[in-house]
């Protein structure tokens, strides 16, 4: 993670990550969320709502402390790390928690589809968050790390994973609560990363 995710050029990114379809297995923590305002087109129609972000633990992550080793303690200090998951779109009626009262923590592993997604810089965003009151306007990778206490912020800053409804893929974890989240498709994730929408007329 930290030699090829954290410090890898754009280029190698651009060839070879990119809109690629991944997997990711773990323990999602339901409890610890962020809700980004975002409208989503439903049969021709905007329609308010939020996407959600929630933590996903999958790895544990060593710290060396040389000042143990040479006082002959473990020196590797292990942390359970995470990575930032959006995990799709919910409609504004479903924003209080109380009204997904199916979203349940377990400690069963579970599988996600979709594409990793690089984080934008955080001084690109327009409105700042406030996360003293929960209030998030923006998908700032940073932000939401040291929000929630994870342990490799700095790491998780720079990508985090976007669920999709990918063509044969099951999400598994996902459909075993009767979630409200919907899934975005792959073209409606190409259309929000470059911000137009592209068809058989307009793009050849």
């Amino acid at each position: 993670m930290y030699f090829t995710w954290w410090r890898m050029p754009e280029e190698e990114w651009t060839v070879y990550h990119r809109f690629k379809p991944y997997f990711v297995l773990g323990q999602l923590d339901m409890s610890k969320e962020v809700l980004i305002p975002k409208k989503k087109n439903i049969n021709g129609v905007d329609v308010d709502g939020f996407d959600v972000i929630n933590p996903l633990y999958c790895y544990e992550g060593g710290k060396l402390s040389f000042k143990n080793a040479f006082a002959k303690k473990d020196p590797v200090k292990i942390d359970r790390a995470a990575i930032i998951v959006n995990r799709g779109w919910i409609p504004a009626q479903y924003r209080d928690k109380r009204s997904r009262p199916q979203e349940q923590n377990s400690r069963q592993l579970v599988k996600l589809t979709g594409v990793w997604r690089r984080g934008k810089n955080i001084h690109d965003y327009k409105v700042p968050n406030d996360p003293d009151s929960n209030e998030w306007n923006n998908l700032a990778l940073e932000d939401i790390g040291i929000f929630w206490d994870l342990p490799n912020f700095d790491e998780a800053k720079y990508y985090y994973f976007h669920a999709c409804s990918v063509r044969g893929a099951e999400q598994s974890g996902l459909e075993q609560i009767d979630s409200p989240i919907i899934l975005d498709k792959p073209d409606e994730i190409i259309d929000d990363h470059y911000g137009w929408r592209w068809n058989e007329r307009t793009h050849q």
